[in-house]
């Protein structure tokens, strides 16, 4: 690959990633879309398919939950499906390229957040100055900032890195690149085991087998099983709604907190407020998270509600404290702040300086908790599954069945937990707390999400063992016997004893990796497979 060509790639590849920090976390940037993406650049968009959903399936449960800072599977992803592309679009290279790569990304993004902590102190400075221009700018410092981490590594990567890479594979005997092959096809079983590991799959493993066995007996594809889930859920919520004496919407029946009509703030800066929410993450940082996001999005609101400089600076400073919650609902903190903010302004309903910020860090938990286990871990690895899962088939639409259920979550959610924290204030957060609704949707796409895993364990992890023996005229494949008594178990064993380690071991996820290349290698030389 020459100068211009790597030069352009790398580029396109840092703006892609950027949006996992940097602009609104639009998803963009997950294997089983970007993938394609790159595959549509290099003009290869099968191979890009599959790395993309191979890859997605491999670190489907590797989320960064709270502070974490997991192997990025976003890099991983992008540039596993340029290597396989550039030697010849063998996949399986690119896959196996996918750990290390994601390991690299991981150190990366830990330099971003640690070189981040630097904007902090020099935004401390402009707040002092009640310098609101200079908050802005130095927040938005995070964007090149995050992509120069990205951009440089991977153009070296992908301009010098490439031909090293095509060397190695030509050099590479058969039983290796067979061997790899072999490892592509167990590798989602990680991934899924993972899944598992997330969703309760203790007191749902009924489900898990029951996708499996509409799978292998009625042959029914991932997106076929996923709506059959989505009907027994709405049917046992039907049922459900039969025996409960209140309604779970009954709650959230009250009045608005702020119905007053002498309001201050007006839709106007709630949507400013929202735009700007999408840049929330632009400077996390290992020191104050995501404050200075938290404050540049109420920057709005401190301008309405307030013209004398000192308290301009009050409210800043009081903003641009420790804060660290889920991108989604994190904004709905933004919300019942923006109401505190007006109730203070115009001397209402006792409100002091410690009780906003009390309020958020009250606020702060609980709602961490909600935008991990609903809106990552099970929302969106629901429709990567299913996306990954048609990737892997060669068909566009699975990257489409990812992406647009999750931007379409990131910009309504975004709006209306502004809009509704706004409203009704913290009231609401404290019955989304107590009443069931949260309970039964989790337990719900639980259901969905369990029974697609099942499905796929079947239908994407691959144990092709060839072993046979030939008595007299009669000849006995082992993979046929085995399939006779159950379809798929092999596939399904797998996946049970990947989830078994990742329940015994703390770095498991590298066990698992590291068994599905072993497994791979060594079967192909020994001849299992």
């Amino acid at each position: 690959m020459n100068l211009g060509q790597a030069l352009i790639l790398s580029i396109i590849i840092a703006v892609i990633i950027l949006e996992n920090y940097g602009y609104g976390y639009w998803m963009f940037s997950r294997p089983v879309i970007a993938g394609p993406i790159i595959g549509l650049i290099m003009n290869d968009i099968q191979t890009g398919l599959l790395v993309g959903g191979s890859i997605e399936l491999m670190y489907m449960g590797v989320l960064p939950i709270g502070g974490s800072v997991p192997p990025n599977a976003q890099i991983a992803g992008m540039l596993s499906t340029v290597f396989a592309i550039t030697n010849g679009g063998r996949a399986e290279i690119g896959i196996s390229l996918a750990l290390p790569i994601g390991v690299l990304a991981q150190l990366l993004i830990m330099l971003a957040w640690n070189i981040n902590i630097g904007l902090m102190h020099r935004a401390d400075r402009f707040i002092d100055e009640g310098n609101i221009k200079g908050v802005e700018r130095t927040h938005l410092l995070g964007l090149p900032i995050f992509f120069l981490v990205f951009f440089i590594p991977t153009f070296l990567a992908i301009f010098l890195g490439s031909d090293a890479v095509t060397a190695i594979v030509n050099s590479m005997p058969a039983v290796l690149t067979d061997g790899l092959k072999i490892a592509s096809g167990i590798l989602p079983a990680v991934g899924m085991a993972m899944l598992l590991k997330m969703m309760n799959f203790k007191k749902y493993w009924s489900f898990f087998i029951f996708g499996f066995v509409l799978a292998v007996y009625l042959e029914l594809n991932v997106l076929a099983i996923s709506l059959i889930a989505l009907c027994i859920v709405m049917a046992n919520v039907c049922l459900s709604k039969q025996n409960d004496s209140q309604d779970d919407f009954e709650d959230f029946d009250d009045e608005p907190t702020n119905s007053r009509v002498d309001r201050l703030i007006d839709k106007g800066v709630l949507k400013q407020t929202m735009r700007r929410s999408f840049f929330t993450m632009t400077s996390i940082n290992y020191e104050r998270y995501t404050s200075l996001g938290f404050c540049y999005s109420m920057i709005p609101t401190i301008k309405r509600l307030y013209s004398n400089k000192e308290d301009q600076i009050s409210a800043l400073r009081r903003h641009n404290e420790f804060f660290n919650c889920h991108p989604y609902t994190g904004n709905a903190v933004i919300g019942v702040s923006i109401a505190l903010e007006e109730s203070l302004a115009i001397g209402e309903g006792g409100v002091t300086f410690e009780a906003i910020s009390a309020t958020k860090s009250a606020l702060m938990g609980p709602l961490s908790g909600i935008g991990d286990s609903v809106f990552k871990a099970v929302f969106m690895t629901i429709f990567a599954a299913i996306g990954a899962g048609m990737a892997l088939e060669g068909n566009l639409l699975g990257p489409i069945v990812f992406i647009v259920p999750n931007v379409s979550l990131n910009i309504l959610s975004r709006w209306y937990f502004i809009k509704y924290g706004y409203e009704f204030g913290s009231s609401i957060i404290l019955k989304m707390k107590n009443s069931q609704l949260i309970d039964k949707f989790i337990e719900g796409a639980t259901v969905v999400g369990l029974m697609v895993v099942g499905a796929m364990s079947m239908s994407f992890v691959k144990v092709p063992i060839s072993l046979n023996w030939t008595f007299g005229e009669i000849e006995i494949v082992l993979i046929d016997l085995i399939n006779s008594i159950i379809p798929g178990i092999l596939s399904l064993l797998v996946v049970l004893g990947f989830y078994h380690i990742l329940n015994k071991q703390k770095k498991g996820m590298f066990t698992c990796i590291g068994l599905s290349f072993v497994v791979g290698i060594v079967g192909k030389f020994l001849g299992i497979f």
